[in-house]
């Protein structure tokens, strides 16, 4: 089993800012003041940057934060977007089951917020709600995206009616993108191993693929070949267990119509 430690991703990053700047190793290792094998050794994970090495990287590279909120997550010890969204990065095709809030490649910003709000410092809001909205362009390159939600996050209320109810329909656009597959678990669909929990799979083009689970303090990732076909197998259970697309798009829709449509 192979589990990526926040450091290895911040490494991971690191190198991609660097290559999208057009600078080499010993450009960046200049401009930070230390060796080329500092450099090096940094973005295969294996050194965590000081963090004034880090702040100077931050300012090389014009990584707009990012850097620093990845070297909090090492500091916190807990996986967040950030984490996240570099998994995504490159993605060929998702299947992802959730069971506790929309999804957050489908939020609306203002969602987002509602979710967000009693979790996450408020200097720090900002910056994640940017990294998720930063997320979804992934969706438009996928081959194809597939994304099961439980009932009840459809009727878990997230800053307020009008919220959820832009919500849905934000959900019911990108159910009608080609590539985009949307189903939803009604409440007596129970014979599937949904209930072990939310669960993604992401595959690529030219590495392995990886399954994760994502929370602050339960997230957990591997790119194990057997665990990723042992999740991959879970998730087509689960999808078999659920409403059929066409279906799906319908249930949200009245859900939209019936409970949030008449804003006052």
């Amino acid at each position: 089993m192979t589990v990526e430690s926040v450091s290895v991703v911040l490494g991971r990053r690191i190198r991609r800012f660097r290559e999208r700047v057009g600078m080499n190793q010993t450009q960046l290792a200049h401009k930070v003041l230390c060796s080329k094998s500092h450099v090096s050794d940094i973005e295969l994970g294996n050194v965590i940057p000081k963090p004034d090495e880090l702040q100077r990287m931050e300012a090389a590279l014009d990584a707009d934060g990012v850097l620093l909120e990845l070297y909090d997550l090492l500091n916190l010890g807990v996986q967040e977007s950030a984490t996240v969204a570099d998994a995504e990065h490159d993605a060929l095709a998702m299947s992802v089951w959730e069971s506790r809030l929309i999804h957050g490649l489908l939020q609306t910003p203002e969602y987002m917020r509602a979710n967000m709000a009693d979790g996450v410092r408020a200097d720090r809001l900002d910056r994640e709600v940017a990294i998720r909205l930063g997320r979804q362009k992934i969706l438009s390159s996928l081959l194809d995206g597939w994304f099961v939600l439980d009932e009840a996050v459809l009727h878990r209320m997230y800053g307020g009616r009008e919220v959820m109810r832009d919500q849905l329909a934000r959900i019911e656009a990108t159910a009608a993108l080609p590539n985009i597959y949307v189903q939803v678990m009604p409440f007596t669909s129970t014979r599937h191993p949904g209930g072990d929990g939310p669960l993604s799979v992401i595959e690529y083009r030219d590495k392995p693929g990886i399954w994760f689970t994502e929370g602050p303090r339960s997230g957990r990732m591997s790119d194990d070949r057997e665990e990723v076909l042992a999740a991959m197998s879970s998730l087509n259970l689960i999808r078999s267990a659920a409403l059929t697309i066409h279906e799906s798009v319908e249930f949200i829709r009245h859900v939209r119509e019936t409970r949030y449509e008449h804003v006052a």
